[in-house]
């Protein structure tokens, strides 16, 4: 027979149950009508949906709730812990079948229903509200290596190449840390694929810095080889070829 809880256990169920019903304000910019229905409703939830999402009551629900944990109860914002494992343990929750990468996949972490996402979170203090950084797409090892443009302009695309054929989508969970904004974007790969259209010349510089399509402005992204870390970065990539999967603005945390 299970004994009841003890002063210290329900203090901590108490201030537990206190976080995950705390504060939480979520929108859903790519799907509207979740808004502002009694009950949360995605294209996920019915099956003629036009435009499947991995989006469903029960995927929102189960990660707005390691959210709060994170926030109120844990004071450790989810940005700097397991994005990973809630977004994991939120999918399996809605019913998707999840996979996660071998060991040694460095291009994406996990697939759901077949697709391969890989999971990318940020909390830096120069987040931009209309653009996205990743500061590391993959590791390179040649770009220290590269002395010519032929030789970075070969290896860019032959990496870039592979990526898109191999990866679905970014996502990724940002953390606006004075406001307690968290906000979920997806960035289609598809947008990578421009990467093979970049004239060689581009290429010239040592750690070249490329907005693509090269003379657009803005671009929709600025691609960086990182001679220093041997690493590719991905810089001001503009929102708007991007999906807003939701956000979620909760209490600015107090010291504990």
């Amino acid at each position: 027979m299970t004994s009841p809880p003890d002063s210290t256990e329900q203090r901590y169920l108490d201030e537990l149950l206190a976080a995950m019903r705390g504060p939480c304000e979520a929108t859903f910019p790519a799907y509207p009508v979740a808004d502002t229905l009694p009950e949360l409703k995605f294209p996920s939830d019915t099956p003629s949906a036009p435009t499947p999402s991995f989006l469903s009551e029960r995927f929102e629900k189960e990660f707005r709730t390691t959210l709060l944990i994170h926030h109120y109860f844990l004071k450790a914002p989810l940005a700097r812990n397991s994005f990973e494992a809630a977004f994991v343990r939120a999918a399996r929750a809605g019913g998707h079948d999840i996979q996660k990468a071998p060991e040694g996949q460095r291009f994406w972490d996990i697939e759901m229903d077949g697709q391969r996402i890989s999971l990318k979170s940020t909390s830096a203090k120069n987040l931009r509200v209309g653009s996205l950084h990743i500061s590391k797409l993959c590791e390179a090892a040649w770009i220290q290596d590269a002395r010519s443009a032929s030789h970075r302009e070969r290896n860019t695309k032959r990496l870039f190449a592979e990526y898109t054929a191999t990866v679905d989508a970014i996502i990724q969970l940002r953390l606006f840390t004075k406001k307690a904004f968290y906000e979920m974007v997806r960035i289609p790969t598809s947008v990578l694929a421009q990467v093979a259209d970049v004239p060689r010349v581009e290429f010239a510089p040592e750690g070249p810095s490329i907005g693509i399509p090269v003379g657009q402005d803005p671009p929709d992204f600025t691609l960086k080889l990182d001679r220093s870390d041997a690493k590719v970065t991905l810089a001001r990539i503009d929102k708007r070829v991007c999906t807003v999967e939701g956000t979620w603005r909760l209490a600015p945390q107090t010291p504990r």
